[in-house]
């Protein structure tokens, strides 16, 4: 009764889900020292046609700055999954070819985290989330500086989304090796993801 309990609770978090597909991410090497750290993620990704416009949402632990084509969308944070979820309207029209989302967010003790979804008018719901395609910076000034092509690093997968049972908080702990964690690099891109899904 009780495991039935539990995959029920799971398919109704799944289903309430905004971020949908969108795993936490992080950079190993800046969290397994602790030390408060200030990390550039970065996504390059196309879209095929006009799309009329877009919403980007997104939580981060701890303090954020968001940038969207290299332009600065705002500011904000939380503390992993008691983070608000921030909503910014992208206008349109977006041209079709290459965007880029960028996000700086800092944290004091290393472990700093994303989980962004990008609903686009005409593509879909989170047609654009976090995950392996994403690139990490230690050095946010080369994230600030040159975006995409500024990271060195392919994020951490740090959670599985969405985290009913796994929370930033166990990212904190999982690094070290006890579970939840991927520092593999993934070929597939972003771009074609969010023309599959």
């Amino acid at each position: 009764m009780f495991l039935l309990g539990a995959i029920v609770w799971e398919a109704r978090v799944r289903l309430d889900d905004e971020l949908g597909g969108a795993y936490w991410i992080g950079d190993f090497d800046s969290s397994r020292d602790g030390k408060p750290s200030e990390v550039g993620f970065a996504c390059r990704f196309e879209f095929p046609f006009d799309v009329p416009k877009a919403t980007l949402k997104l939580r981060a632990d701890r303090a954020y700055e968001l940038f969207f084509d290299r332009t600065r969308l705002g500011e904000g944070g939380g503390e992993g999954d008691d983070a608000a979820l921030e909503v910014y309207d992208i206008r349109g029209p977006l041209a079709p070819g290459p965007h880029e989302i960028d996000v700086i967010v800092r944290h004091p003790q290393g472990v700093a985290s994303l989980r962004l979804g990008l609903d686009a008018e005409r593509m879909g719901r989170n047609c654009v989330v976090t995950g392996s395609g994403w690139r990490a910076d230690d050095d946010a000034k080369r994230i600030r500086d040159r975006g995409f092509d500024g990271a060195r690093h392919p994020a951490t997968l740090w959670a599985r989304p969405p985290l009913s049972v796994w929370g930033v908080s166990s990212s904190k702990r999982s690094f070290k090796g006890s579970f939840g964690v991927s520092n593999t690099v993934v070929s597939s891109r972003i771009a074609s993801r969010a023309l599959t899904q």
